[in-house]
């Protein structure tokens, strides 16, 4: 009689197969269990010690364009008198005029920034932006306009949830989807109530809503009815980001804690693309699962990545072949991960008797120019 061997399961698969259902509806482990036909204790556990425990945060993804946004990304240098303040500055930039994320460029020393800025604004936001490079803040400063953002779901296929490691063909590239195709929606109605639980789920997915509700001082039923009809069913939530580089993620801070040398962050940003162009860098940044997120404009192109280190070589092989089309347009950014800081979307402009986004670029100038005034005053030290 012939001995049957015991064929061990592939937990890494069963794990990849999670996490594809979180990057669409999120960690509502009874609803994945029920999709995937497992137990739900099997399931909760999985999560816990493949996902939590590994520091891979859950975050919501705001629908850029449900909420009329638009993304401009800043490549900026600030004078020397005003540099020890660029942090401070920079943050104080999210709760006045849009800003959601910025980090430096190694060996240049000056910063990527990108703003999330309401369609009508976007010209005022980059007069604004001129006119304090004029004022002195900024020894220089350039300005691209996308129009459409997202966030690249994890490529889960692709990596070995049992080891840490990913496992990735660089000569075949991944099958691409129907991601590379992706289009931007239109804007909805929404409130502040909605940009209050987006907020939050963005901070922090895992919580519970009775926890969202808590921190928001806010009645539970109110803020679950407008959860159910406004951000679900109006999608205002474009689903779920995990953070795979393994960092973990400080709610406090809103600061994603690195750990060092695992991965290397690296932007790359074409500008005066044809359409063809732009195409091809797409299908070649989506070729790859290192991908975090693009945006595209009618001539422009971003992209953000994140290589493990033990790739790095063959990244930059990679990239110098996607780029071999258009090269003297497109730069690739090496970033430094220990200065980058990300925020939510900018909910505390929103005008909810209006029910408008607001950008006063007169009163910013003002507020600025004299924040300018006073460092220059006392001689720009810390």
């Amino acid at each position: 009689m012939r001995k049957q061997i015991a064929v061990p399961r592939n937990t890494s698969a069963r794990t990849a197969e999670l996490v594809n259902l979180i990057s669409v509806i999120g960690p509502d482990i009874p609803e994945i269990a029920r999709q995937l036909d497992q137990f739900k204790e099997s399931v909760r556990y999985r999560y816990k010690e493949k996902v939590l425990s590994k520091g891979f945060a859950v975050h919501a993804l705001p629908n850029h364009e449900k909420l009329g946004l638009r993304r401009v990304v800043l490549i900026l240098d600030f004078n020397s008198l005003y540099a020890a303040y660029a942090n401070s500055i920079l943050t104080a930039m999210n709760e006045l005029c849009y800003v959601v994320y910025f980090e430096k460029r190694m060996f240049h020393g000056d910063f990527v920034v990108e703003a999330s800025v309401p369609s009508e604004h976007v010209r005022d936001f980059r007069d604004l932006m001129m006119k304090l490079q004029e004022k002195g803040l900024f020894k220089s400063l350039q300005v691209y306009e996308f129009d459409w953002f997202r966030a690249v779901p994890m490529k889960a296929e692709s990596y070995d949830f049992d080891t840490g490691r990913w496992d990735f063909n660089w000569s075949a590239g991944l099958k691409l989807s129907g991601d590379a195709g992706y289009r931007p929606s239109n804007k909805v109605k929404f409130d502040k109530y909605d940009l209050l639980i987006l907020k939050e789920l963005q901070t922090d997915a895992t919580r519970s809503f009775v926890d969202v509700a808590t921190k928001l001082k806010e009645n539970y039923k109110k803020l679950a009815w407008h959860y159910k009809t406004h951000v679900l069913e109006r999608g205002l939530i474009n689903g779920y980001s995990l953070r795979w580089m393994g960092t973990s993620y400080s709610t406090l801070l809103e600061k994603a804690l690195h750990r060092k040398h695992r991965y290397q962050h690296l932007a790359l940003l074409g500008t005066h693309l044809t359409e063809m162009e732009r195409i091809q860098l797409m299908a070649k940044s989506n070729g790859v699962p290192f991908l975090w997120n693009e945006m595209v404009g009618k001539n422009e192109y971003c992209a953000h990545f994140y290589f493990p280190t033990e790739y790095i070589t063959e990244a930059y092989q990679y990239l110098t072949d996607a780029i071999s089309g258009a090269k003297d347009r497109v730069s690739v950014m090496p970033l430094d991960q220990t200065e980058a800081l990300s925020f939510t979307v900018s909910y505390q402009l929103f005008d909810e008797r209006k029910k408008e986004w607001t950008l006063n670029s007169g009163e910013l100038l003002d507020r600025f120019g004299g924040l300018i005034a006073k460092i220059a005053e006392i001689g720009g030290t810390a």
